[in-house]
């Protein structure tokens, strides 16, 4: 009889409270939505205590408190930034589990706990977002310099998250040099090589990949390079410049071209 109860006390402690699924947008393009919603759906056999908390990143960033039958807090980060009259259901008991957020940035992107608990257990589940900004612009450029090197210069602008740059010669990875920059909540960032022309095959595809890994996001550009371009390239345009795809404009090339340079100096000095 004794076993048989304690039994019955130790499953009401594990199944007071559970957490049965999640549903927060792992990815979202900035911009495409007003408003989204993070709900965490658990189920009760003991209401006693209840209360329903939101984390952003840690446990020491808290976002949100709903006692019932009390009205929710939005706290931290979220604070003016939930709906706090948004219900998911009409139960007294999950009404305002979920987090109705208004107007959605890239500032929100990360680690997301809902942590439901009672007097007698506690539940908890964690999920990443992020809010993505595609690139504003992309471009590749090639600049055969005169000692017989070329300089391939990638360059992206207005990403988030961090985007990653990799400069390929066929389908071979590049030696580079990369810098990143965080400039109004937005990534500028810039690579570039040098390859010496002698050690390239008399044409190949040079390729700059772009990843934006916690995005999931992919872009690319391409170009051909001859080794020996037609005598009438070469007379009309010694150090070949070339922009693939929708190409560089006037207004740019002048910046990429004095960034390659300071980048091709750095290389060879160190």
């Amino acid at each position: 009889m004794w076993r048989l109860l304690r039994l019955t006390v130790v499953l009401q402690y594990v199944y007071s409270v559970r957490i049965v699924n999640t549903r927060i947008p792992e990815v979202l393009q900035y911009g495409t939505k007003d408003a989204i919603t993070l709900d965490c759906d658990y189920v009760l056999s003991n209401v006693t205590g209840l209360v329903i908390k939101w984390f952003y990143m840690d446990r020491s960033h808290q976002v949100y408190q709903w006692i019932p039958p009390h009205k929710p807090q939005a706290l931290g980060i979220l604070r003016n930034k939930l709906d706090l009259t948004y219900k998911v259901s009409q139960d007294p008991y999950t009404q305002y589990r979920a987090l109705r957020i208004l107007s959605p940035g890239t500032e929100l992107t990360g680690n997301y706990t809902c942590v439901i608990s009672t007097f007698l257990a506690e539940d908890e589940r964690t999920r990443p977002m992020t809010i993505f900004v595609p690139e504003t612009r992309f471009d590749m450029i090639q600049d055969r310099l005169q000692d017989g090197f070329l300089n391939i210069i990638c360059s992206v602008e207005g990403v988030f998250p961090m985007p990653e740059l990799v400069i390929l010669a066929g389908n071979r990875p590049l030696n580079a040099k990369s810098s990143v920059k965080l400039i109004d909540g937005r990534y500028t960032a810039l690579t570039t090589a040098v390859v010496k022309i002698d050690s390239l095959p008399p044409t190949v595809e040079i390729l700059c990949d772009m990843q934006v890994p916690l995005a999931n996001y992919f872009s690319r550009k391409r170009d051909i390079f001859y080794r020996d371009p037609p005598l009438s390239t070469q007379s009309l345009h010694p150090n070949t410049l070339t922009a693939p795809d929708k190409g560089v404009t006037n207004e740019a090339t002048p910046t990429l071209v004095l960034a390659s340079i300071l980048m091709y100096y750095s290389l060879h000095i160190s």
